[in-house]
């Protein structure tokens, strides 16, 4: 048996470990570990002895040379990859490796489990089809609220990760940028102080000092205004207009656009013409 094999930790229960996550973790000798010394607790915690196995460390900063090292591995036993908790591809370190096995032809397995983005949307009341997940957003205020304003224009449920340090700036942020938005808050997910905190975006000021400022957060927040997150009439209407110009027929085109906007097509239509007028 060879190739890599994805594995998801808990993150945060250690008995969320399933049993074929744990079997592949007791019998490989190589397992590469995003922080080498918490998976070593985590052994601890699940009783795998880890006194013949290598354990060696792979991370962001990891370069080329660990990279080749392990595709070479690949090619002759099995080799597990961890993050340090949850799946090791979401915002964890093993991207990178994934497109580099996929290049080279190694064989990928994955040993799923749980992971924060689920556990928090399952937590939430918010509507689970569609989300985006975006990781943890930049750091640049500017950016930061380029990133915030786009979200406000797709519809569904968004997610992302934020840190203690800076959560309550991002709450105030994007909870004034969307009064009438539905938000979550979900914190230390599985561990002993697990608290999820549901509010709109207008109570945010009412709510925030109920929130303990200590652990690994979940943000999430409902855009449930199909209408408002496709662009405002004015701009569809112009697009609507430059593509009618190309050849497109009015009819078929104010159908396309009710679907998007959930406006009347006759409505749409009529406007349409009007400008042609």
């Amino acid at each position: 048996m060879s190739g890599i094999y994805l594995v998801t930790v808990p993150i945060g229960n250690k008995d969320d470990i399933t049993l074929r996550a744990l079997e592949l973790l007791k019998s490989s000798r190589v397992i590469y570990s995003e922080d080498t010394r918490v998976f070593k607790e985590l052994c601890q915690k699940l009783m795998i002895d880890y006194s013949d196995k290598e354990i060696r460390s792979f991370h962001d900063h990891s370069g080329e040379k660990v990279l080749e090292d392990i595709i070479s591995l690949a090619d002759k036993e099995n080799i597990v990859f961890v993050s340090d908790a949850g799946s090791p591809i979401i915002s964890d370190p093993a991207f990178p490796l994934v497109l580099r096995a996929l290049e080279e032809g190694v064989e990928l397995h994955s040993y799923g489990g749980i992971n924060s983005v689920i556990t928090a949307l399952e937590l939430s009341g918010l509507a689970p089809i569609p989300f985006k997940f975006h990781g943890f957003l930049t750091r640049e205020k500017g950016k930061l609220t380029t990133e915030l304003k786009q979200m406000g224009k797709e519809y569904g449920t968004h997610i992302f990760f934020e840190g203690k340090s800076r959560v309550m700036n991002t709450l105030e942020q994007v909870t004034q940028m969307y009064p009438d938005f539905k938000f979550a808050l979900a914190r230390e997910l599985t561990k002993a102080f697990e608290s999820v905190y549901r509010f709109k975006g207008s109570e945010f000021a009412e709510i925030k000092e109920q929130i303990t400022e200590k652990g690994e957060f979940v943000i999430l927040m409902e855009n449930n205004n199909k209408q408002a997150a496709s662009g405002s009439s004015d701009e569809l209407l112009f697009l609507a207009e430059e593509i009618i110009q190309k050849g497109a027929r009015p009819k078929m085109l104010a159908k396309l656009l009710s679907e998007i906007t959930g406006q009347p097509t006759k409505e749409l239509y009529q406007k349409m013409t009007a400008t042609r007028q």
